[in-house]
């Protein structure tokens, strides 16, 4: 009788344990993004406004560590998301995903320092904001980000921090990425 509670009581831990991690596998990386990866950025920033949009002020920096990225007004590093097709006027992170990784939207032209003016647009979202765009490209920024830092480097190998001529930076990635 005792031999067959413990062997029930380890089945019920073991079920346990096992349903726990399938729960964890089972969440999308790209919303428990790793731990925050800081840098110092480049000289002074000056204070952003309240009333200035989000979006309306990119610049062109180059972290120590990182390499070439792109900053919005309030230092956030920037990325781009590999499921967007640069040839369509369009997001692919919607819903959930665009909680978690925030699109970078403007309220008229966004000014440049460091980045051609001619690859810079934007595009329309469904819910009617007008999100940046770099060489074609919707930009993003994580939801907690803090200026400097670029958590989400790499994520699912589909987030990656976009350098001012548009393309990926592949620099301080958690792993390979094909």
């Amino acid at each position: 009788m005792r031999r067959s509670r413990l062997t029930m009581l380890v089945v019920i831990a073991a079920l346990v344990v096992g349903a726990a991690m399938w729960w964890q596998a089972a969440e999308p990386a790209s919303r428990t993004a790793r731990a925050p990866v800081t840098e110092a950025l480049p000289g002074p920033r000056p204070g952003t406004p309240a009333d200035v949009p989000s979006g309306t002020r990119l610049t062109a920096v180059h972290l120590t560590r990182m390499g070439q990225a792109v900053l919005d007004e309030t230092g956030a590093v920037l990325f781009r998301y590999e499921r967007d097709d640069p040839h369509k006027a369009r997001s692919a992170c919607l819903g959930d995903c665009a909680i978690v990784w925030t699109p970078v939207t403007t309220s008229g032209t966004p000014s440049v320092t460091g980045i051609a003016p001619a690859l810079i647009d934007t595009i329309t979202r469904p819910e009617g904001a007008e999100q940046v765009t770099l060489a074609g490209r919707p930009l993003y920024k994580f939801a907690n980000a803090r200026p400097g830092a670029w958590t989400g480097q790499g994520t699912d190998h589909v987030w990656f921090v976009v350098r001012p001529d548009g393309w990926r930076n592949l620099n301080c990635l958690p792993g390979p990425v094909q």
